[in-house]
């Protein structure tokens, strides 16, 4: 049954997570959406066949991780 309630949350945490990346870039929303664009194409070659939460997770750790440089 878990497999049911991770597909119905699915779409919320994306929502969640998308935020979470706008509010981290700093720019403009639509610079912001414009440059997750292009991290999750580029995410999506080199790694196919994850979840997009995956994509999103992995792309805002990599964003917290250079800002605390």
């Amino acid at each position: 049954m878990p497999g049911i309630i991770d597909r119905i949350l699915s779409p919320f945490r994306i929502r969640k997570l998308k935020k979470e990346y706008i509010a981290l870039h700093g720019l403009s929303a639509s610079h912001a959406e414009k440059a997750l664009a292009r991290q999750l194409a580029l995410f999506k070659s080199r790694r196919p066949g994850q979840t997009e939460e995956w994509y999103l997770e992995k792309i805002i750790y990599d964003l917290q991780k250079d800002r605390s440089r």
